[in-house]
């Protein structure tokens, strides 16, 4: 028996606004299957947040650092107020100009 696929937040706020597609019948292949959803993505639109932004051109990534790491920049961050972002931001453009790359600023 195969598992029921799980409904995502989008997929839910988006429900209000577009019908769910039918199931696929036993007889329709997997392309067919996939087609059928296209319409409930392509409703999937962008959330606003609190101040009527919206996220369209940032990406989360998710770093990895050595606690010895972590809490010397967190430490540095409130020494200096400012966020820890903010130093991984400034590395990332040491690392782009040392390569001749654009800076964040320029491309973002």
């Amino acid at each position: 028996m195969s598992a029921k696929k799980r409904t995502s937040l989008e997929a839910v706020f988006a429900a209000e606004e577009v019908p769910a597609p039918k199931p696929p019948t036993k007889s329709a292949t997997k392309r067919e299957a996939v087609d059928a959803e296209k319409p409930m993505l392509a409703a999937i639109q962008p959330q606003e947040r609190a101040g009527g932004s919206k996220r369209h051109s940032v990406k989360q990534h998710t770093a990895y650092l050595p606690l010895a790491v972590h809490e010397q920049l967190r430490k540095l961050a409130f020494e200096e107020n400012r966020k820890m972002h903010d130093y991984l931001m400034e590395g990332l453009d040491r690392v782009f100009a040392d390569r001749g790359l654009p800076a964040v600023k320029d491309i973002a």
